[in-house]
């Protein structure tokens, strides 16, 4: 049994929320009685978890621009006229090994889950000026993990973080609580994984312990998200810096992996069902 909490009368603007981690943080919110902005490239997406809001306020727009970083903040801001809380579910996380990740690739990735967080975030710090605000961000728990086929992305999410520690000396007056997410699905974060590289990097994933035998279920770690930013609302005079959610199971067995190493050649698991191989 989840736990209740009451939201009503907040209001959240929430970057990445077309899909995935992004989309069931918000309608978490909004169930719990937010007013929720959502902002994202696919605005068709955006309009279906508003949708399913049964209100709120879908912005589509590019981050990785200055001037629609500000336009989605100021437009969030004066349709609610204010914002209690910025939440940062985002991620792009291609994989590739480092010997073939090209400047195209690299580019992306810190576009994504590193320039565009700190864009809206200056916007809405200096949109706010001394009215303290709640920032919320999702990072990796592959963060100091370094994983085969996903370097590209850790390292944007380990940029993230310290742009966080940076962002928490620069503006004491505000709080910024980092999430470090572990294995979830099923989610679009990895919608680039190819089946192929998918197969031939499982049994080194393995010797780090990071395919475990259960995945988190995106709703859980939605609800769980939205519930962090509520109990960081209700004590403002806590700061709740770091929050680290992983799947409650052990890494797979080598029995296990192999069984499900030669699932991944089909993008079929152990269990009959398809969808997106998500590990944090």
């Amino acid at each position: 049994m989840g736990i209740t909490i009451d939201l009503t009368g907040r209001r959240f603007l929430v970057v990445g929320a077309s899909s995935g981690i992004g989309r069931a943080t918000a309608l978490a919110l909004g169930r719990a009685g937010g007013r929720v902005a959502v902002v994202g490239r696919r605005a068709a997406q955006l309009d279906e978890v508003v949708a399913a809001l049964d209100g709120g306020l879908a912005l589509p727009a590019d981050l990785r621009v200055d001037a629609e970083c500000e336009r989605a903040v100021v437009a969030a801001t004066e349709a609610f006229g204010g914002l209690d809380a910025v939440l940062f579910p985002i991620g792009y996380s291609p994989l590739s090994l480092l010997t073939r990740t090209d400047a195209a690739t690299w580019s992306d990735v810190f576009a994504t889950n590193v320039t565009a967080p700190a864009l809206v975030t200056a916007a809405a710090v200096t949109a706010r000026g001394d009215e303290p605000g709640l920032f919320v961000y999702l990072s990796s728990n592959s963060v100091g993990n370094p994983v085969h086929g996903l370097g590209a992305y850790t390292a944007s999410k380990a940029a993230l973080e310290h742009t966080i520690r940076s962002w928490r000396r620069e503006h004491p007056e505000h709080r910024f609580l980092r999430l470090s997410v572990g294995a979830t699905m099923p989610t679009e974060i990895h919608r680039e994984f190819g089946d192929d590289i998918l197969g031939e990097l499982l049994p080194k994933w393995a010797s780090s312990g990071l395919v475990t035998a259960d995945f988190m279920h995106v709703d859980d770690v939605g609800a769980a998200v939205a519930q962090s930013t509520a109990l960081a609302l209700m004590y403002g005079g806590i700061a709740l810096d770091d929050v680290t959610l992983n799947p409650a199971s052990a890494p797979l067995d080598p029995a296990a992996l192999q069984e499900l190493g030669a699932h991944a050649a089909t993008g079929e698991r152990p269990d009959g069902t398809t969808g997106q191989w998500s590990t944090g």
